[in-house]
């Protein structure tokens, strides 16, 4: 079995994890606040604070379904595990992996079922890929 993790400094992570809770702590309470009427009528209209929530929760989503654990287990399965989920497919089942053209830093492994967002700083991405290439020589390598 082969783990691969994503390199990501903790005091980074803990940041961002704060930004992103900041971001859905303050759409909560302008919504609380706008519907107590404590902006009075200068300030915004409580439906910006749905739009902001809605945003900030649907960026959480994204950022928090993204693997930060790719385990490849001697079955031959992968596991790719977010906090969100876990996603487990066979190698003959990815179709290829490919850096997105227009966030750096990300690649999209697409398998028959669906498609698995990635940051590429995993250690040892890079025997990540040969081994998915040596495993299914039809997968699509594009950009990695």
């Amino acid at each position: 079995m082969r783990l691969y993790r994503l390199y990501l400094a903790k005091p980074l992570l803990i940041f961002n994890l704060l930004i992103l809770a900041a971001w859905v702590f303050a759409g909560t309470i302008g919504i609380i606040v706008g519907a107590a009427g404590k902006l009075g009528s200068d300030g915004p209209p409580v439906w910006i604070f749905f739009i902001f929530l809605a945003v900030a929760l649907f960026t959480t989503y994204m950022w928090l379904r993204i693997p930060f654990e790719i385990k490849m287990r001697d079955d031959p399965l992968i596991e790719f595990r977010s906090v969100l989920r876990r996603t487990t497919i066979s190698p003959v089942e990815i179709m290829s992996v490919r850096a997105k053209p227009y966030a750096l830093g990300f690649v999209d492994v697409v398998h028959r079922t669906g498609t698995v967002h990635l940051l590429s700083q995993m250690d040892g991405f890079h025997d990540f890929i040969s081994t998915i290439k040596s495993l299914n020589p039809e997968v699509k390598i594009a950009g990695c």
